[in-house]
């Protein structure tokens, strides 16, 4: 029997089903909050508390990070590294997470391994080349921290930018992938577990965000070979467990626009006759018994 802990900042729909399927499969689980644990070190070694309770876990599901200072973002993500370090495993990892949480960084990595991802231009404060900008393009300006497609905003015209104030004074400006269909923008969500592509739906909306938070209406759709492929080389680029994948087709090409580490699939679950959190948790467990087997 192994011991699980759900850790997050807030547990819903997916912390309850997650939940239900570990016990299905004999699990000792225990429902985390970030704000409840405690950390003690002493006589060489690392102990966490849940109040009162000393927990010796197998593997960890971290569900939900949210906004915080930077003591206490770091303070998370460190004791989901300490957790690691005590051969725990940690679905997904705080190094998975670290690069997905940050759009800079998954930019960067998109383009170092060669994946068609929108021209993307990153400065801080009003110190811009406009030289980079090309001005026959639109932009999306988005916040490098945050998800649900909360303060985005669409450049028309470059001169706007010297009126924008951004989140933490970063710019992040991404190349606005203007294409309607029937008078709706849309864009493809793939969830993908275990290096594999489950399901996928495609959003759409008449707003430029698409998302489902935002009011986005979504169908689902095949995963074809090219974006079952692409999907699939994106999880093992970033080392994924689990994962969201969002994906634009643009003139005949498929642009991967994010990637993320800790998604949600309760829209996605709502056009799919399998139970797709019975796959994830089934992974998980695949997963975390083949990393628990490298210390035996």
């Amino acid at each position: 029997m192994f011991s699980v802990g759900i850790i997050g900042d807030i547990h819903d729909w997916h912390t309850e089903k997650i939940n239900f399927f570990l016990k299905k499969n004999n699990c000792n689980v225990f429902t985390l909050k970030f704000s409840e644990l405690q950390i003690k070190f002493s006589k060489k070694n690392f102990y966490l508390y849940n109040k009162a309770i000393k927990l010796n876990l197998d593997g960890v599901w971290v569900r939900f990070i949210g906004n915080g200072t930077f003591e206490e973002i770091t303070t998370k993500l460190t004791l989901l590294h300490l957790l690691e370090n005590t051969k725990t495993y940690v679905h997904n990892s705080p190094r998975i997470i670290e690069k997905t949480v940050d759009k800079v960084r998954t930019s960067g990595i998109l383009e170092i391994n060669k994946i068609d991802s929108p021209e993307t231009i990153v400065w801080n404060g009003k110190s811009l080349n406009k030289k980079l900008i090309n001005k026959k393009n639109k932009y999306l300006i988005k916040p490098i921290f945050g998800s649900q497609g909360k303060k985005i905003s669409l450049i028309r015209n470059p001169n706007q930018i010297d009126k924008i104030n951004a989140e933490g004074n970063i710019f992040y400006l991404q190349k606005f992938l203007d294409r309607q269909e029937n008078n709706y923008y849309s864009d493809i969500r793939v969830l993908v577990s275990n290096h594999k592509a489950i399901s996928a739906i495609k959003r759409y909306s008449k707003k430029y965000v698409t998302n489902v938070f935002q009011g986005g209406n979504y169908k689902k759709i095949d995963l074809g070979i090219r974006l079952k492929s692409l999907s699939e080389r994106v999880s093992r680029i970033f080392e994924l467990g689990y994962g969201g994948i969002d994906i634009k087709e643009f003139n005949k090409k498929f642009f991967v626009l994010e990637v993320n580490g800790i998604p949600s699939w309760k829209a996605l679950q709502k056009k799919e006759n399998k139970d797709v959190t019975e796959i994830l948790v089934d992974d998980f467990l695949k997963i975390m018994k083949k990393y628990k087997c490298q210390f035996k």
